[in-house]
């Protein structure tokens, strides 16, 4: 990797860091409750521990703050691996303002009467770039 792509990987780690600072925070509370962790394509992925319970209860498979994805087990993690790789890539563009933009896409599809995670603009963006049918 040369100079110029190091430095523009570091600025997007850093433009990230708000939203990932939320997703260590998490990993902290899965690692502490018995969770695991392993390094994948420049992201951080927890499993297991408090994210298998939050994440049934919730019902989702995996999700991304930041540069960390959430899932509930290793299996799941790479089963989502490309989605969750998608909205890395949004947070590297939405930086600190991806979370409030995230949510504030769920309340505009709620309030047109679409689902507020299926027609979230973020979600359809992440199927579109993966090629998801889901």
């Amino acid at each position: 990797m040369g100079v110029g792509r190091r430095a523009i990987r570091i600025l997007a780690y850093a433009w990230a860091a708000p939203t990932t600072c939320v997703g260590l925070a998490a990993g902290a509370l899965i690692l502490a409750s018995g969770g695991a962790v392993r390094y994948r394509r420049g992201t951080l992925e927890f499993h297991g521990g408090f994210s298998r319970w939050f994440g049934r209860r919730c019902g989702f498979g995996a999700m991304t703050l930041g540069h960390v994805i959430i899932g509930r087990d290793p299996y799941l993690l790479d089963f989502c691996r490309d989605h969750e790789q998608a909205h890395v890539r949004q947070v590297e563009r939405w930086g600190g303002a991806f979370i409030p933009a995230y949510l504030t896409a769920s309340v505009w599809a709620w309030w047109r009467g679409e689902h507020y995670y299926f027609d979230n603009w973020f979600e359809r963006d992440a199927r579109r770039t993966c090629d998801d049918d889901w």
